[in-house]
């Protein structure tokens, strides 16, 4: 509506009626922040230093050329797609 039109339907407005939109409640996330605790000290099996966090573990394992299968994996074969997983952080 432009300004000539508001100015001539100034009385034709009602109002007195006035819609009332619908509330929208946004919830709110239950998640918070999670904190990863560091991990527990070990020894390498490959060259015997001391890995003491994820930091550090993360290099030795670019250093080495190798990386961790998880715990879930109980085969005793090589995952079909192994050799083209490449070691390289996205």
């Amino acid at each position: 509506m432009t300004s000539s039109q508001y100015k001539r339907n100034f009385d034709d407005i009602q109002w007195g009626c006035k819609r009332q939109r619908p509330r929208i409640d946004r919830k709110r996330s239950k998640r918070g922040i999670e904190v990863i605790k560091d991990i527990e000290p070990f020894i390498s099996p490959i060259d015997g230093n001391t890995i003491g966090s994820r930091s550090v573990l993360r290099e030795h394992e670019r250093r080495h050329n190798v990386r961790q299968i998880g715990n879930d994996w109980a085969g005793s074969e090589r995952p079909i797609n192994w050799d083209q997983v490449k070691n390289v952080r996205h």
